[in-house]
């Protein structure tokens, strides 16, 4: 991705001269043409950067180009007109309507979306800036840096924006926050290295269940949501598919780590219960109730925090939560009914008294468990809401060198931003560290 200006050119020009969110290993993909097919798309793009309305006109005439969606052909059609004549009422009125109708962008598990959306709204955002049209160029550049505040483009457009408009606090807090996110990717965190592997019986029936869990033994094929069904070894290990069997979606590499922090706090005497707040089909809390079972820790409960019935929508106490691209609500292979999880426990002979299941949205059943002492804390809950209600209501209760967990910073936007927000609110400098691509812990 190309950086923009210090000081990004202050017309409307600039909406389609900007090279805007090129593609980039964390960034985003180019917008949706395929130099693979027939040509058209090339012509298409060559005639949009030109401003050659006559060709790009008689190109679509002919026949939309294979592998330009709608969305890429709008943004294309907008960049021609704005570079013909970027003034004229009659391009800027065409404009808003080809941009206004591109909704938002949506990635797979895996990939960051297409950039066609992200790029109408900031050609958008320039456009009615080089017109004076300020608040309407604040709310185009504040939805991309919603979306995306780890694409520094979009978060400088915004930062000036506020400072053109005299909002200079409001400036420092975006590129705060877009600071923040940057330094803290989980590819910059210190790495966590596992402990050698053990030989005696407890160990090699805990270094089962992980691999039972993760169903790595018979190698089940992954949802069609996560991309390839295929089983790969690979993706298995650090939990990038979605198992259509496995009792564990995170990992093996996650899943171990896990058994580590429960071994440390157990050897260490760090008192407390563990839990689990967004648990699927239970694979990790049945892991942390086995390691209880094989140390004869018969004292400590296993909490088991889910709705069992999917993730929420966005919750609109949160802005971060509404501008969420992930439908994760609307996934029913998310949704696993406590019997289900429950019967999960029994086949593995781990349903036991020490087991409780907590059910419904965390807004409303954590904060009654504020008086527990849990020595582990593990957040897989993904969203900003799920994540941010999950650590106001227990964080206080996990004690001096307790484990805070969150499997998902590093691949879910939503739970790293609330992550850095309440640890910046709360003045937490312990340290972080990665479990893996995706996951990461701290200790009290």
């Amino acid at each position: 991705m190309t950086e923009p200006d210090p000081e990004p050119q202050d017309d409307a020009l600039a909406a389609a001269a900007s090279p805007m969110l090129a593609d980039e290993e964390e960034g985003l993909w180019e917008a949706g043409y395929d130099p693979a097919g027939s040509g058209l798309a090339s012509q298409l793009l060559a005639a949009s950067e030109t401003g050659d309305l006559l060709t790009f006109s008689r190109l679509l005439i002919a026949q939309a180009a294979p592998g330009l969606d709608d969305s890429a052909m709008r943004v294309l059609l907008a960049q021609t007109l704005l570079r013909q004549d970027p003034t004229a009422e009659r391009h800027v009125q065409a404009v808003e309507e080809l941009l206004g109708a591109v909704p938002p962008p949506r990635p797979s598990p895996y990939r960051w979306p297409a950039n066609a959306p992200i790029r109408a709204r900031m050609m958008l955002g320039y456009m009615y800036r080089g017109l004076g049209r300020d608040e309407e160029a604040l709310a185009a550049f504040r939805q991309c840096f919603h979306w995306r505040p780890d694409v520094a483009e979009c978060a400088e457009c915004l930062a000036f924006q506020h400072e053109r408009m005299g909002d200079a606090a409001a400036a420092a807090a975006v590129r705060a926050e877009h600071a923040a996110l940057m330094s803290q990717t989980i590819r910059r965190l210190p790495r966590w290295q596992p402990p050698e592997p053990a030989a005696d019986p407890r160990s090699m029936y805990l270094d089962l269940l992980e691999r039972t869990l993760c169903n790595v033994i018979y190698g089940d094929t992954s949802h069609s949501s996560y991309g390839d069904t295929v089983y790969d070894p690979a993706r298995r290990e650090t939990g990038r598919d979605l198992p259509t069997q496995a009792h564990s979606m995170i990992g093996l590499t996650r899943l171990r780590h896990l058994r580590w922090a429960m071994e440390t706090v157990l050897a260490e005497g760090v008192p407390g219960h563990v839990i689990e707040a967004g648990v699927w089909r239970g694979g990790a809390c049945i892991l942390m109730a086995g390691v209880l079972a094989a140390h004869g820790a018969h004292d400590r409960q296993v909490f088991v925090a889910d709705s069992f019935a999917g993730l929420p929508p966005p919750d609109p106490r949160y802005v971060k939560d509404l501008a969420t691209l992930h439908d994760f609500h609307t996934r029913p292979e998310l949704a696993i009914g406590s019997a289900e999880v429950a019967e999960n426990f029994r086949q593995y002979g781990l349903l036991r008294d020490n087991v409780r299941f907590v059910e419904g949205w965390f807004s409303e059943t954590l904060p009654p468990l504020r008086d527990q002492t849990f020595a582990i804390l593990r957040l897989d809950g993904d969203l900003y809401s799920s994540t941010m209600d999950t650590l106001v209501a227990l964080y206080d209760s996990v004690p001096p060198n307790g484990f805070v967990i969150c499997d998902d910073f590093g691949v879910v936007l939503d739970a790293r931003r609330a992550i850095l927000d309440f640890r910046k609110e709360r003045g937490i400098t312990d340290n972080m560290f990665a479990i893996d691509g995706d996951g990461i812990y701290w200790r009290k």
